[in-house]
């Protein structure tokens, strides 16, 4: 019986590390599948000897607190690999965390290497690319524009496509056929108890705890300048997104006593589940990440906000290679998104921002650019396509 270990270290990466398995037992279903992963991955069979969660933090400086933590989950992980001696090492994003534990691979193991969904080279810290391409086998990449970059430097990858695409394929097939944009929208807000008549923004902090903590007081604030500012917004509501591990509780702790005072029951915070919350929104205020792809799929508009330790954001400018953080405005390569970073991210500039994109030219502009996004990402099949890729490197193992 073949074994197979996932290092998956953040929650988008984990989705599609689960779907991944999901499709890897459906071809080959006597594999043993162990890792670093969560609650999709465990749902999808796949047997978690490090929970994802102790890993959820972004940033340089932002570590530093963690850092107990994440030495745990690496000495676990690295047990793990010593014991089930694995054919085959899945490492899913995170490459401050996987890139060093892929050296570790290789020292302590015969196991070949596929990193499935490359860190992001393209934008910041090019240097890793070289550490990249010696430390797997072979090399996944989901954005249609990184497999020029990767051959521009002489690295070879395989480009099947995005997961995520295929996640919203399969949400779109499950719903009543037919169903038009606004009928999903009355449909989707009837089942999540949202009102029918009035403005509802999302607000999506991110997934880590420091994102949660930095972002979401913010996002409020910024919420009730709209509402203060704007006469026809004055009745809007606000969901917080929630990613998953994440529940009302913390997020009242992260926002510092500004989610009770947010206006009343104008405020309230749902899972964000498989994304459907986004069907309901008439705008998303969300960080820069995977949530602004997911977003683009589902037509919503946004603006794009972020903020890191001060240190954080000098180190990443200095090594910073593209114009924008948002995947869209990447994708279509001109700012369809507003992106406010760093001092940019006030709660008055996120609401000038906000306020033009609930209906009229603005909205449509995006719109459209929305649309030009995510018909670049391409068709579904991308998880097929790379668990053809694992079948393949597990037979080469054990030949």
């Amino acid at each position: 019986m073949a074994t197979i270990l996932f290092s998956a270290g953040d929650q988008s990466g984990e989705a599609h590390a689960a779907a991944l398995a999901r499709a890897l037992r459906a071809r080959l279903p006597g594999l043993r599948l162990l890792g670093l992963g969560g609650a999709k991955m465990r749902a999808a069979g796949v047997e978690i000897v490090v929970d994802q969660r102790e890993l959820a933090v972004g940033g340089i400086v932002e570590l530093i607190p963690e850092l107990l933590r994440i030495v745990g989950a690496w000495r676990r992980l690295s047990r793990a690999l010593k014991e089930s001696r694995p054919d085959l090492v899945v490492l899913v994003d995170s490459g401050g965390f996987n890139l060093p534990f892929a050296r570790r691979v290789r020292r302590r193991s015969d196991a070949r290497i596929l990193y499935y969904i490359a860190p992001q080279v393209w934008a910041w810290r090019p240097g890793r690319i070289r550490r990249l391409a010696a430390a797997a086998d072979r090399i996944v990449v989901c954005l249609p524009f990184e497999r020029d970059y990767y051959a521009r430097r002489g690295v070879a990858v395989e480009a099947p496509g995005h997961p995520l695409v295929d996640a919203f394929a399969a949400v779109r097939a499950a719903e009543p056929p037919g169903e038009t944009p606004e009928e999903r929208r009355v449909r989707v807000r009837r089942a999540l108890d949202l009102p029918q008549d009035v403005p509802v923004v999302g607000l999506f902090p991110g997934s880590r705890r420091s994102e949660l903590t930095r972002h979401l007081p913010l996002q409020l604030a910024a919420f009730e300048r709209l509402r203060e500012r704007e006469p026809a917004l004055a009745g809007a509501q606000a969901i917080v997104g929630l990613a998953a591990g994440f529940g009302e509780a913390e997020a009242r702790r992260a926002a510092r006593g500004a989610l009770p005072a947010a206006g009343g029951g104008a405020v309230r915070c749902l899972p964000m589940d498989d994304g459907a919350l986004l069907d309901a929104l008439d705008v998303a205020l969300a960080k820069p990440g995977t949530i602004t792809l997911e977003a683009a799929l589902r037509s919503c508009p946004m603006v794009v906000m972020g903020r890191v330790h001060p240190l954080t954001a000098w180190i990443a400018r200095r090594s910073a290679q593209v114009r924008f953080v948002a995947l869209p405005n990447l994708l279509v390569e001109e700012e369809i998104v507003p992106e406010l970073l760093q001092a940019d991210a006030t709660p008055d500039r996120i609401a000038e921002r906000l306020a033009p994109l609930f209906s009229g030219p603005a909205r449509a502009r995006q719109l459209a650019g929305l649309a030009r996004a995510a018909v670049r990402l391409g068709p579904p099949g991308a998880i097929e396509r790379t668990a053809e890729t694992v079948e393949a490197m597990l037979a080469t193992a054990r030949a």
